[in-house]
């Protein structure tokens, strides 16, 4: 297949293929300032189909009472997804691949999906590039679905919301989050931390943080501590930290503790413990699961789904071992990154996971991610910081 690279359009440019921006859409909340309006302009199209904008975020998302009033309204979703670190080809960068799974649905009832790359630069924190389901903003009616953000008509003011909607991102000092759905175990509950003297905080807020305040996975894991975690409608989240070295971790909250476990890939199930056998889905034991039998590491498999994404992704990555290497990490391109992410895509099925929106492969290196829609990946899109 034929594969075309096209660089994401600057804000009032012409998108891919010729689609223009096309008419300011309206953004009518009476509290939005001067700096909101002027973000939601910055709004285009990057794909043909409007599966994925851009937007500069040049606003203060802290501390605002109307962003935080909207926040205690929703959260993100059953979310299903997949994720791994890597070298590149030559050891020089950090790779690092993440496929985002869901499945939306428009009104109609057809399948669809609204993703928006956001560029942040809050005052005296790091700068960062971060993709945004904005479908989540209004999901009970569909109103965020794939090329409404310039459609003349879709009121975009919900959009300043999107700085804390990220899944994934990475920011100027290459450190790379992602934020993964797990399951919430029958017995147990989502983590609800109440640590006296701590703030709470959801599990998407936490990325947001971290991806403003941290440079390396050792800063992300002391700050994830300085907060009380709350699981947003009973949900539960994990999220896996990469950064520039080559280190990378998952924290999870399982019993109201913090858990941090060094692992190159994830998906849906909890990494930091080893619980699969006790977990029964649609009467069958999950005793089935693939382990690997010759790894150089060690993979748990704790309550969730996922298994077999994880452990194809885990099998293609020992592909790619550079035994030369002490820790015995992977080193390949970003075409083989993003191979592997095609592998593990999901299509519409039964599970609302199971869908694909995006394959994304971050460079810790050019600062930039490479993005395919939709499992179209004959068509990369590369987003850069700046």
């Amino acid at each position: 297949m034929d594969k075309k690279t096209e660089t994401a359009p600057s804000s009032g440019s012409t998108g891919p293929s010729g689609a223009d921006r096309g008419p300011g859409n309206p953004h009518s909340f009476e509290w939005l300032t001067d700096d909101m309006s002027a973000s939601l302009d910055t709004v285009h199209r990057v794909d043909k189909e409007g599966f994925l904008y851009e937007m500069d975020c040049s606003y203060d998302y802290y501390g605002n009472p109307h962003i935080t009033s909207l926040m205690e309204k929703f959260g993100v979703y059953d979310a299903g997804c997949s994720a791994f670190v890597t070298f590149n080809e030559t050891g020089d960068s950090v790779l690092t691949a993440r496929n985002y799974d869901y499945r939306h649905t428009d009104a109609a009832g057809g399948y669809t999906g609204l993703n928006v790359a956001i560029h942040c630069a809050p005052d005296g924190r790091y700068r960062s590039v971060a993709i945004a389901d904005a479908y989540w903003l209004d999901s009970d009616n569909a109103t965020f679905s794939a090329g409404v953000l310039d459609d003349g008509r879709t009121d975009t003011s919900m959009l300043v919301m999107l700085p804390y909607v990220c899944v994934d991102g990475i920011n100027e000092k290459g450190l790379t989050v992602s934020i993964l759905k797990l399951d919430v175990k029958e017995g147990e509950s989502s983590v609800d931390q109440k640590d006296a003297g701590k703030i709470s905080i959801g599990h998407s807020v936490l990325t947001r943080y971290i991806l403003d305040g941290c440079a390396t996975v050792d800063e992300a894991v002391a700050m994830a501590g300085d907060y009380n975690i709350k699981g947003v409608f009973g949900m539960d989240f994990h999220i896996f930290v990469t950064d520039s070295t080559g280190a990378s971790a998952v924290l999870e909250w399982r019993y109201n503790k913090l858990c941090v476990t060094k692992v190159d890939a994830v998906s849906n199930f909890y990494s930091g413990f080893d619980d699969a056998e006790d977990y029964y889905k649609n009467g069958v034991l999950m005793e089935n699961v693939v382990r690997l039998e010759n790894s150089v590491k060690e993979y748990k498999y704790g309550f969730g789904h996922g298994y077999h994404r994880l452990t194809g992704i885990v099998s293609a990555l020992e592909r790619y071992i550079d035994f030369s290497r002490e820790d015995r990490a992977a080193k390949m391109t970003g075409e083989q990154a993003m191979r592997i992410l095609s592998v593990a895509a999901q299509d519409p099925g039964t599970e609302a996971t199971s869908m694909t929106q995006y394959s994304a492969v971050y460079d810790s290196k050019t600062l930039s991610a490479t993005v395919c829609m939709h499992q179209d990946y004959g068509s990369v899109f590369r987003i850069t910081l700046d």
